[in-house]
Parts: C-alpha cells; sequence; structure tokens
C-alpha cells in the first residue's frame, strides 16, 4: 500500500473527513483511495477518488522519481441536456478565474467533474503538501457547486448567474469600504 496514502487518510479522519483506501485489483498497480469531504444539504456526497501509480515515472526509485496523484471529484447532480451550452460556458468561466484543477463536463454521464492532475517528485508526496490539495479542492467544489447546479438544473442561465454573482461581490465591496 502507498505510504502516502495511509498517512493522508490517517490526516484527512483527524480534520473529520472519512476517507478509505481501496486495496489494488488482482494485477492493478494503481492505489486508489476516497475521501468524503462534504456531505450538502440534500446528504449528497463530495468524494474526491485518488488514484496513483505507486511506482516512480522516472527509472530508479530514487528521489529524482516522480508521480502523478489524480484527484477527481464527480458533483452529485446531472446537467440537463438543454442547460450543457450554459453550463459549459459558467464551467470556464470558473476555470478562467484559476481555481486549482479543472471543471469538465462529462457529456455522456451529463456530470460535472472536478479534476487536478498532482505531477510531484517522490519527496513531495507527503500529508503536508496533499491535504491542502483536497482542502482547496473541497472548498471550490462546496462553492462553486450550488451556483453549478442551478446552471445545470436550468433554474438560472448563464447571464444570470454572473448577474448575481457581481451583484454579491460589489455588495461584499462596499460593505468593505463601510468598515
Amino acid at each position: 500500500m502507498l505510504p502516502l496514502f495511509k498517512q493522508l487518510q490517517a490526516v484527512c479522519e483527524l480534520a473529520g473527513w472519512s476517507a478509505w483506501i481501496e486495496p489494488p485489483e488482482e494485477g492493478s498497480l494503481l492505489a486508489v483511495m476516497y475521501v468524503l469531504v462534504h456531505v450538502d444539504e440534500q446528504e449528497r456526497n463530495y468524494l474526491i477518488r485518488l488514484v496513483t501509480d505507486p511506482h516512480p515515472l522516472t527509472e530508479g526509485e530514487g528521489p529524482s522519481g516522480t508521480h502523478l496523484v489524480d484527484m477527481v471529484l464527480i458533483l452529485p447532480f446531472q446537467v440537463q441536456t438543454a442547460a450543457v451550452p450554459d453550463t459549459l460556458r459558467l464551467l470556464n468561466a470558473i476555470n478562467l478565474a484559476g481555481l486549482i484543477g479543472t471543471l469538465a463536463l462529462h457529456e455522456n454521464d451529463r456530470v460535472v467533474l472536478l479534476r487536478f492532475a498532482w505531477h510531484t517528485p517522490v519527496t513531495d508526496m507527503t500529508p503536508s503538501h496533499a491535504y491542502p490539495l483536497l482542502q482547496m479542492m473541497a472548498y471550490h467544489a462546496r462553492e462553486c457547486a450550488p451556483g453549478i447546479e442551478q446552471v445545470a438544473k436550468g433554474e438560472v442561465g448563464y447571464e444570470q448567474l454572473l448577474a448575481a454573482v457581481s451583484q454579491e461581490m460589489q455588495k461584499i465591496q462596499s460593505e468593505g469600504v463601510a468598515s
């Protein structure tokens, strides 16, 4: 089992997140870990799946080796067919805002994914490096998911959501100036 996942599991559980490691299937070289980072008001789970090859990508087992840890969170709702164009526009706008990872639409299943590919030297594969990445993914999923879901369900359009966000930002800025 990958030492990072065992250590990270303990850190996540201390932070109040459920985390578990699935043993590799027979013949598989991939290590898989799951971290439940949020349960929303509708009691839907926001679960990050981490997958990595336990062997460095470069030759040798020394500190020059690198790993790829693929982190994926699937938002727990589907995008209605009619809302696909506005949802894609929104995901692109959020991605341009500099969020960690990339939001994308898996068109066959019509679900939104938040994905981050963490390429790291073996020496940096520690919970102190991995946990903040999980925190950022969880934060952005919690903060972005409600708006994405409104657009994905056709409850509001892309332009409406941007106008509401802009209005909220102006309100926050004016309150900051008044303080």
